[in-house]
């Protein structure tokens, strides 16, 4: 069990005004969390909990490297207007939808496609070197889509690739991107190259489940969505013709656009329109089959699951009983974090601070929580389930 506690009031604030913020359980004395089927004694009663579905929050080196685009950042209101973004994802029925809907309005801005012929940072000059005819490679891609989703307030982040010497043959490297999904509760890669995901019994996969699936079991269960139709592709379907560029040739979906995804170079930052890629800060996974290739060196993460694919707008939950009162706390890892939003027994949705008191009564109790950010994106939906017995009286605050 861990203690918890107090956060000053005014380094809170101020987190709050830098535009992140990861919130702790605050309580007047520590008391130790309750998890999924403890059965405790509330007030005479014997309390249950039924369900606890929450992410964690993650705090290690390579979280901590991440710096968030803000939403006070001009650039972002002005890409988001000056090119319709509301238009182009307004079709969408859902989050990742509208997400699918913004990757594939990227990938069909580039008109040329090869070494660049301008060096712009960001995605507005990007766009407006596209304009004057400049040709540009998949790192503009990669750097208009991380810029475009974070004008909404969804946090895409850049990956750098890399092909070992021995594997197939074309590109050596390439550059992509993961979005976090709220819907999915999920990293899930989108190159915005090929306008292009991967999914696995309907389930959009990340970068890293892609290069597993890819590597070590052929892509027998892997399906490629390209474009905002979402055409459907198996491995046995490459080379899938994308476009043909004058003086390029043909870009194609096949093996090699593939390959690099074994070298995965994580990019820590969204701000690439004030301050470009952090490539130095750049952490990279590599396993046995990057063995005999020279690349950057840098930190290989550990444990991949948390190092890497961290929960990004969670509502993490733990409750603790106190005497005859049950308490709730929350804390989250949300850029631009505006406030927690609760509701109890499937109630009206209200703001909240990151630690109260749960009214309980006898029988089944349910409890949501969730986050927004100042973009108005919600988090995914935390639930605890309290089943009180009937047998005693139950003091509720």
């Amino acid at each position: 069990m861990k203690a918890v506690f107090p956060i000053h009031a005014g380094a809170f604030l101020a987190a709050i005004i830098a535009g992140f913020v990861s919130t702790c359980l605050l309580a007047d004395e520590p008391s130790a969390s309750i998890g999924l089927a403890a059965t405790f004694h509330l007030a005479g009663r014997t309390a249950t909990v039924t369900k606890l579905d929450t992410l964690p929050l993650v705090e290690n080196n390579f979280t901590k490297r991440f710096k968030f685009d803000s939403y006070d950042n001009p650039k972002l209101k002005q890409l988001r207007e000056q090119y319709k973004l509301d238009e182009i994802v307004s079709p969408g029925k859902n989050e990742f939808d509208r997400q699918v809907l913004l990757l594939d309005w990227v990938n069909h801005q580039f008109k040329k496609f090869g070494r660049p012929t301008a060096n712009p940072r960001g995605a507005a000059e990007i766009l407006r070197d596209i304009g004057q005819g400049h040709t540009f490679f998949c790192a503009q891609y990669a750097d208009v889509f991380v810029s475009a989703a974070a004008s909404f307030g969804w946090i895409d982040r850049s990956l750098a690739l890399r092909r070992p010497n021995n594997i197939g043959a074309g590109s050596s490297e390439h550059s992509s991107t993961e979005i976090w999904s709220n819907q999915f509760r999920k990293w899930v890669m989108l190159d915005p190259t090929f306008a292009m995901y991967a999914e696995k019994n309907g389930l959009p996969l990340s970068a890293y489940e892609l290069r597993q699936e890819w590597f070590y079991h052929d892509a027998k269960d892997v399906t490629f969505v390209v474009d905002k139709d979402r055409k459907r592709y198996r491995k046995s379907n490459m080379p899938i013709f994308r476009a043909r560029y004058a003086g390029f040739g043909d870009l194609s979906l096949d093996p090699g656009a593939v390959n690099p995804y074994a070298f995965i170079g994580y990019v820590p930052n969204t701000n690439l329109m004030d301050a470009g890629p952090d490539y130095g800060k750049m952490f990279i996974f590599q396993d046995k089959l990057c063995n005999g290739t020279e690349w950057h060196k840098r930190d290989i993460p550990p444990d991949l699951s948390s190092d890497a694919y961290f929960p990004i707008g969670q509502a993490a939950m733990t409750l603790s009983a106190d005497g005859d009162h049950l308490r709730a706390g929350l804390k989250t890892m949300t850029p631009n974090f505006k406030t927690f939003l609760v509701r109890s027994d499937a109630g009206d949705w209200k703001p909240s601070g990151d630690r109260f008191a749960w009214s309980v009564h006898p029988g089944k109790n349910r409890l949501e929580a969730k986050t927004v950010n100042r973009f108005g994106i919600e988090g995914p939906v935390s639930i605890a389930e309290v089943k009180i017995d009937a047998d005693a009286a139950v003091t509720t605050p």
